[in-house]
């Protein structure tokens, strides 16, 4: 079986440092990626007590930043209202516990392996626009709690010193953590479970069959029972939507620390991080916006904001499915699997990802250990 998540690339961080891989192998799993999707992946299947292999061309956490704290929310873009109004109450429903269930998942890591990656429970607020939002804004509530989220409430105002008095909703509950530490405590963690971890390993081909195999660029083959690789949901586009940051400059104590986002602009979202003792705090912004735009809503939703210290350009990731899961490819090969997220934020949608991926892996060796035994 193939299972495939989608494509990350390499961070400017320097890599973990890994034996090299000489000669082939034999494993139950073969993680080709060390995303975040592929390290929780292998981290999973090793407490499970497989033999589970990573290999990467590039350093562990793709795309994680070495610098910068990375949300984790289960509810970003769509809003809940909308998402019952196209898919259904169920729909929705299965959206906030797989999310809710990947943000638990990542802290029980955390936790258990005491990963120091700044892992901090917060508040979610999405701002209305004006009081005339309210109306909608209580169709989110309503959603948001038939979903299942407790704890969900309409206030009268975010909680930013000097806002104007605007509607907005609290989503308890959710998390921010630094990914480059993450990925590092969690390389860790993947090889005292007895998981093995090669980086600067460049894939050739891929050998499918019972079992499968991955053939490297120096002519090493690693046999699976289970290959998972990175890969492209949805279809095909040229490029990744633009991602915009700036990080400004802010007072410490002028706002709660908690994640925000725009109801009307759900891309458009900010966070706080603190640079020090005495050293006051940035608020990061990032939306799909240009850079004085973005600026723009930052000073009008946030007053106080001083000045710009930082202006970045990224990318995000495209919007191709509703949810993270791992689903069969448009191909001949019945076991070629294809991961898509498309929903949340980017991090939610790997760690909801990743336990689909254990999942199906899973799933696979049960009908297979039930038909021999019905042989």
């Amino acid at each position: 079986m193939q299972v495939t998540t989608r494509a990350s690339r390499p961070s400017a961080a320097d890599a973990l440092k890994t034996p090299p891989l000489i000669g082939g192998a034999r494993v139950e799993v073969c993680i080709v990626g060390a995303g975040v999707a592929g390290l929780i992946a292998a981290y999973l299947l090793a407490r499970e007590g497989r033999s589970v292999m990573v290999v990467d061309e590039g350093p562990a956490g793709g795309r994680a930043s070495a610098t910068a704290t990375v949300q984790l929310a289960g509810m970003i873009e769509p809003p809940y209202a909308s998402l019952e109004l196209e898919h259904g109450t169920v729909a929705a429903r299965l959206a906030a516990q797989s999310f809710r269930g990947a943000v638990d998942t990542l802290e029980a890591i955390v936790r258990r392996e005491r990963i120091a990656c700044d892992f901090e429970r917060l508040d979610g607020y999405c701002l209305g626009r004006d009081p005339a939002s309210r109306v909608k804004l209580e169709r989110e509530v309503e959603a948001a709690r038939r979903s299942g989220l407790a704890g969900v409430e309409l206030l009268a105002a975010p909680p930013v010193s000097g806002a104007i008095e605007e509607p907005c909703v609290r989503y308890p509950g959710q998390a921010q953590f630094h990914p480059h530490r993450f990925v590092e405590g969690l390389a860790r963690a993947i090889a005292h479970a007895g998981g093995r971890l090669h980086f600067g390993v460049a894939l050739k081909g891929l050998e499918p069959g019972r079992p499968a195999a991955v053939v490297t660029s120096f002519g090493h083959r690693i046999e699976a029972e289970a290959i998972v690789m990175r890969g492209r949901g949805g279809a095909a586009r040229d490029a990744d939507p633009p991602l915009r940051a700036l990080a400004l400059r802010v007072p410490r104590g002028m706002l709660t620390r908690a994640l925000y986002w725009d109801a009307d602009s759900p891309h458009c979202c900010a966070r706080l991080r603190t640079t020090g003792a005495g050293g006051g705090e940035h608020l990061l912004v990032m939306g799909d916006l240009d850079h004085a735009a973005l600026e723009a809503w930052a000073r009008a939703r946030f007053p106080g904001c001083g000045e710009v210290l930082q202006r970045l350009h990224g990318e995000a990731a495209g919007a191709s499915d509703l949810f993270a899961c791992v689903g069969q490819a448009g191909s001949a090969s019945d076991g070629v699997y294809v991961s898509t997220a498309g929903w949340g934020s980017a991090m939610t949608r790997a760690a909801v990802a990743a336990i689909t991926v254990k999942d199906f892996v899973q799933a696979s060796w049960y009908e297979r250990d039930v038909s021999r035994l019905r042989m």
